[in-house]
């Protein structure tokens, strides 16, 4: 009675290391230099062996870094060039007809390079080893006001700093308006009226001396520099705010958010 073959084991994902996605990377960086220093320009004798070689070169490494028998490599691995030039009974090709297969074939191979660059960088921030993970793990441990949360947390998490920080404002901006019934004014003038320590319609202590005075003012002066120096330079410039950056400028916001909460409304005389 004839045996079963056993079937062959599924490939698994390549399971790696911070430590050995920061030595793929270069190493793939390297082959990708290589076949874009490719020149198609000018063929010259010996092209199919120079891409044979790199493509050994490109296969070696793809094998180094995610091992043979893994999903990973099955997706990003290159088949070899000669594949792309067709196949005809009794059909020489020379070098040059046989390069314009070639650069069709290389294009391929140089994004999925590129593809699989991206992936390894994407998984070493996932892994907080960039300063774009370490940011957003910092993020995802702040206890942020909930209304700059709600306003801020998925255009952060998306990469999108600048907007970010101007919706945050923006969202501090509406909670002052709402809280001190100031309805048409806006921006740094809004915080003026509102928190001015002359005359203000929420104060943060009880005003009673010099150096309650001196703080009102002082966090009139905060909120009015947030949106003065985060909120309107923002909306009317292409800016590009770094992770750890935006970061620090969104809690800074929340803070005032949480001082606001705080506020007591000072009733008409």
């Amino acid at each position: 009675m004839a045996k079963r073959r056993t079937p062959a084991p599924e490939p698994q994902p390549a399971t790696l290391s911070a430590q050995e996605i920061k030595a793929a990377i270069p190493k793939l960086e390297r082959r990708l230099r290589e076949l874009k220093e490719v020149d198609f320009g000018n063929v010259e004798p010996g092209l199919t062996s120079r891409l044979d070689g790199l493509h050994r070169k490109l296969d070696s490494t793809l094998v180094g870094i995610f091992g043979a028998d893994t999903l990973d490599y099955n997706r990003h691995r290159v088949v070899d060039f000669w594949f792309s030039v067709p196949m005809v009974m009794g059909q020489e090709y020379s070098e040059p007809q046989k390069a314009r297969y070639y650069a069709e074939a290389l294009s391929e191979a140089i994004a999925k390079v590129e593809t699989a660059l991206e992936v390894l960088r994407e998984q070493l921030e996932d892994m907080g080893e960039t300063p774009g993970g370490q940011a957003l793990q910092a993020y995802q441990g702040l206890e942020l006001h909930s209304e700059i949360d709600r306003v801020a947390n998925a255009l952060y998490r998306g990469g999108h700093y600048a907007n970010a920080i101007e919706d945050a404002v923006k969202a501090l901006n509406a909670l002052v308006r709402l809280r001190s019934g100031v309805e048409d004014l806006d921006g740094s003038k809004l915080m003026e009226r509102v928190f001015g320590p002359e005359k203000p319609v929420l104060r943060f202590n009880a005003m009673a001396d010099p150096s309650d005075k001196s703080e009102q003012k002082g966090y009139m002066m905060m909120f009015s520099g947030a949106v003065a120096g985060l909120r309107n330079p923002r909306a009317h410039n292409l800016i590009q705010d770094d992770p750890e950056r935006a970061l620090e400028f969104i809690a800074f916001v929340s803070l005032l958010a949480k001082l606001l909460d705080g506020a007591e409304k000072v009733l008409p005389q």
